[in-house]
This record gives structure tokens, sequence and C-alpha cells, in this order.
């Protein structure tokens, strides 16, 4: 059935309900014209796309029994589905080894989640304009092809056939000599370029194969692309239509050789891909529309980060300077009333009141410590840290080691709490899956670079279930991510099970 007169189609693999719910909403809106099929695992997935032939297929990376890598790999690998474009959607997609591997894998593109519909809907509309192109390249090439081997059979036969078979073309054919002069072209030249064919024949080079041709050149050949005596397949030229309007031409060709093997010519045909071209440049021009908006997200998302830590201060400094202070002034006048004039009920309750008064005092201290802990601000990073594996100690009981080979780090005030909630969320990541009993932060840098790593001996993780369980938290690892891209640094783990993990943190100071 012609693509027209069928149901066009979106697959969408993900073994999350609700991420395929969210997903089919957009697409229903956005292009009301698709059917969009769905599928909860990459088996089915596979199936459904051998039996559908989608369009495209939006593919979740991270999913149990066979995940996306292996799913694409086998997309890839079967004739029926090996064309359709893949865009992977994964949480880790900034991860440059997950964009790797899904590219290894044969994904057409990445995606990181979450993200806005806008670019979503856009990423699609992309891998949608991928397949046409490709199926339309593709059709032109098997055309093409079956086109030259039956002309070049038509040729053997009879000159004659060759002259018809030009005329009618929709094709121009062309033949030349060994100084690249056009010896014959087919009629359909007038259509697609605006000459007559007696215009061009013995007046005109088609490219010129010598130095010595005096005959101004008709197209100008790319340098090193064609190897005398030999055959050449869809070489791209550069042709000027009569009027001045570029013309993309698909060229092919063949040597000819005389009873002594001496070169005199060669035959071929040209077909118009100006269309493809064009198709092509607009593809590569949304492209990178779509990485200039990934840039602004990022640069967003560094402004939010740093707007967020200063209004988390603000707050820091009202429940210090404003809430701890009544709370204190409350505190110290109820302390203050004399016992001779209590009687026992009243005296009760004033040393509850004062003692309630207390616990929201140490509550609110330890509430501003959390929120933006002062000696960050005053005393510096390190220190920070130091303040940060106590309260570790305290109230979980692992214990914890501090090596650094400076003693101030100088940095950016911004950089700074950056790096510090950074390796308190690495922290927490320990505290609650690694079941450690031992921490370990090693602080030094080398060539301008600060290295800061955070190791425990607990039990180590499976690498892609962590880091679906942190996607799905406030900060988390994809967050962490983001943050380090704003400041171009990174994150890499080390880790198996039961060895425990590290976690290294590489930024430029």
């Amino acid at each position: 059935m012609h693509e027209s007169n069928r149901i066009l189609k979106i697959l969408v693999i993900d073994d999350n309900e609700s991420n395929l719910l969210l997903a089919r909403s957009i697409l229903q809106k956005s292009h009301p014209d698709f059917e969009i099929l769905t599928s909860l695992s990459g088996k089915a997935g596979i199936e459904i796309a051998q039996q559908h032939t989608p369009q495209t297929i939006l593919l979740d990376i991270f999913m149990p029994e066979m995940d996306g890598y292996e799913t694409c790999r086998v997309l890839k690998s079967l004739p029926e589905t090996s064309s359709i474009p893949v865009l992977m959607i994964s949480a880790d997609g900034q991860n440059a080894e997950t964009r790797l591997d899904g590219l290894k894998a044969g994904a057409d593109a990445i995606m990181s989640k979450p993200f806005r519909r806008e670019e979503f809907v856009a990423l699609v509309n992309v891998m949608l304009r991928i397949k046409k192109a490709e199926d339309t390249l593709r059709k032109q090439n098997q055309e093409l092809e079956i086109y030259i081997k039956k002309q070049i059979k038509e040729f053997n036969f009879s000159e004659e056939r060759f002259l018809q078979i030009s005329g009618f073309a929709l094709e121009f054919i062309w033949e030349i000599d060994s100084m690249g002069l056009v010896t014959y072209i087919s009629p359909i030249i007038d259509t697609v370029l605006g000459y007559k064919d007696e215009e061009i024949t013995n007046k005109m080079c088609f490219f010129p194969l010598s130095s010595e041709s005096k005959k101004q050149p008709f197209v100008k050949f790319r340098k090193g692309n064609m190897k005398l005596d030999h055959a050449f397949k869809n070489e791209q030229l550069i042709f000027r239509h009569r009027s001045g309007e570029k013309v993309w031409l698909s060229a092919s060709g063949f040597p000819l050789f005389n009873k002594a093997n001496e070169l005199i010519g060669y035959r071929g045909i040209c077909q118009d891909i100006s269309v493809r071209v064009r198709a092509e440049k607009s593809l590569q021009k949304s492209l990178e529309k779509i990485k200039e908006y990934q840039a602004k997200l990022k640069r967003l998302n560094s402004e939010l980060s740093i707007t967020e830590e200063r209004e988390r201060r603000k707050i820091a400094e009202f429940l210090h300077d404003g809430i701890s202070q009544i709370l204190s002034l409350a505190n110290i006048k109820l302390s203050a009333i004399p016992p001779s004039d209590q009687n026992l009920k009243a005296a009760q309750t004033i040393n509850e009141s004062i003692e309630l008064i207390n616990n929201a005092i140490s509550q609110t201290r330890s509430l501003t410590y959390d929120l933006s802990p002062p000696i960050l601000y005053e005393l510096g990073l390190i220190p920070a840290i130091k303040w940060k594996l106590e309260q570790i100690e305290t109230k979980y009981g692992i214990s914890t080691i501090l090596k650094s080979e400076v003693e101030k780090i100088k940095i950016d005030t911004d950089v700074r709490i950056l790096v510090f909630r950074i390796i308190a969320e690495l922290l927490n990541n320990v505290i609650k899956h690694a079941n450690a009993s031992l921490i370990k932060i090693d602080i030094s840098i080398e060539q301008k670079i600060l290295y800061i790593s955070v190791v425990d001996n607990g039990k180590g993780f499976n690498f892609r279930k962590i880091v679906k369980s942190m996607s799905q938290s406030g900060f988390g690892l994809f967050s962490v991510k983001e943050r380090l891209d704003s400041i171009s640094g990174t994150l890499n783990f080390e880790s198996g099970e039961f060895t425990g993990t590290k976690a290294v943190v590489q930024i430029p100071v």
C-alpha cells in the first residue's frame, strides 16, 4: 500500500505505564493523523514494530529483561525495522557514556527526561523527517541502480535504443570524450537545467579531465572524488541552471575504452537531487536550533540553581534572625519568672513550655544549617564538608575520614555552594542505599582540576536501578550531572556488587 494511503504510526516503548500515557497524550495532540502504538517491553515492542512498521520509535533505555540498548540493536538488525529512526529517551540522557552507548546501539538521537513538551514534539518531527528523507533517498537509489543496469544492458545491444531511451528518460544521460567535452547529452537537459542539447554538445565540457582542455567546464567536479579509468557512483555535483539557480545532481558513470584499452571517455547518467539536498540542509538547521535550545535550557537550569540557593539563604537568615530570636526571647522571659510567683500547676506548665521552646530552637537551628550552612559562607568548602561528616557520624553512626591536600579552595561563591550541594547529595545516597560503615572523602587539585572522591565500603549498587530511582527524587543524580555540566564538571562512578562505591567529581578551577 502506498504511504499516502496507509495509516502512519508512531511506536512508544517504555516499561512505565505513566510515561506511555504521557507520550500518547502529547503525540495525539501534536500528530493527530498518526496512530500511536505503545508497548511495555522491548520484546513486545520489536514484534509490534515488525508487524506495523511505524514511521519512528520512541524507546526508553532502562527497562527490565531487555533494555533499550539491546532492543535498539535488534530493531536495527531486522530488515523490516532497520530503517526506522529510533529516538532514545532516558533520565540519564545527558551522560556522555549513555549517549555514546545509545548511538553505538543504533539510535538516531538521544533525549533526556524530564523533557519539555515543545522539545519532545520537535525531536519527534525530526525523526519523522529523517524517515521520510531516507525512504525517498532509498527509493531513488534503488530506481537509479535498476535504471543504470538496464541502460548499460540496452547500450550494449543498440545505439538506436540508447538514443530513444535517453530522449524519454526522466534523468539526463551524457557522454564525454577523454578531455571532458560533451559528445552527447539527452534532450531532458532542457527540463533539468534550461539548456538545449545542441547548446552543449561539442561546445562545453561536462567536467575537465585534462588541464589542456580549453573549453569552459560545464560543471566543477569536486576535487579528488573522481578516479580516472574507474567507474563512479552517486557523486554529488553542483550545476547552475540557465536562470542562475543552483541545481544539485547525483552523477554515476563508467569509463569507455577503445580496442587498445585506451580511455576514450565516459558515459553516465545524472539525477536531480535538489529537493533532497535542500531537505537535508533544512534538517541540519533544525538540529542546530534544537542544540541551541538545549544550551539555553542548561543556562536556565544553572541560573535556577543559583536563585534556589539564594532563596535558601534568605529563609535560613529569617529562621535564624527572626524566629530563633523570638523563641529565645520567649524562653528567657519564661525562665525569668520567680518560682515564688508560681503555683504548682503554673510552674509545671511553664517548665513544659520552656522545654517545647528549647526543642523548637534546636529544630530551627538544625533547619537553618540544613538550608544554608553559615560555615560554608564564613569558613569555606572544606570546613563545611567537615561539619557535614560530623553530622553523619553523630546522626547515623557511620565513621568518616576527610583527606585534603589543600587547606583552602579558591572558587566563586556560587560554584562553592554548588560543589557542597553535590557532595551532600552523594553522601545522602550513600546513607540511603549503601548500608556502609565507613565514608572517605579525598580532595586534591591537579593541573587546575579539582578532584573530589566520595568512597564508601557499602554493598555497591546496580547502576541502572540506582539511576532510575535517583532520577525520580528532587536533586538526584540527573540534577547533579545537569549542574556539573553548567560549570564544565563531570561525575563518574566505580562500583560493583559488594565492593563499595567510588564517586569522582572533577571541576575546573
